[in-house]
């Protein structure tokens, strides 16, 4: 008779694992996205009122979004 129960704990665990995670990365996600968004909102602002060429392209959301992304990266393959 084969037994599975330490490949079932250990299948487990790796899942237990990834998702602690996965929420890790939401809760700072959620830490990191406000702080990105307030920094590019400003820069966007700030090239508004520049006296360069005044046109910003792209979505705040999804820059801020793409920064947060990033920063998160770097802490999770450190």
């Amino acid at each position: 008779m084969v037994s599975t129960t330490h490949q079932d704990q250990v299948v487990r665990s790796r899942y237990q694992e990834r998702e602690a995670d996965r929420l890790m990365m939401k809760r700072l996600f959620f830490l990191v996205f406000p702080i990105c968004f307030i920094a590019i909102a400003l820069v966007r602002i700030s090239t508004v009122f520049s006296a360069r060429d005044g046109r910003a392209e792209g979505s705040v959301f999804e820059e801020a979004k793409a920064s947060a992304y990033a920063a998160l990266g770097y802490a999770f393959h450190a």
